[in-house]
């Protein structure tokens, strides 16, 4: 009688063992997100959009690339206040 519960307690534990370990690692991790390279075209319609963009993105950020800028002008306006970094 010992055996057979012995018997019945193993196979009991290899079939929770069997279904939990069963599954699959099949899902790709997602991708990780775009690193800037350059100042988008919106970015330099006017000054103050420029300062935007800048101050939005991280300054801490040691692993960024530099950027670049479009070869458009930054449009400047005589009545716009100076904008601190």
């Amino acid at each position: 009688m010992q055996a057979r519960n012995t018997l019945a307690l193993a196979g009991l534990a290899t079939a929770v063992l069997a279904a939990c370990g069963g599954g699959s690692d099949d899902v790709a991790a997602p991708p990780p997100p775009a690193v800037a390279t350059a100042v988008p075209d919106s970015a330099v319609a006017s000054s103050t959009a420029l300062v935007g963009y800048l101050k939005s993105l991280k300054a801490d950020d040691e692993s960024a690339e530099a950027l670049t800028l479009p070869s458009v002008n930054v449009s400047a306006s005589d009545t716009e206040e100076p904008q601190a970094l």
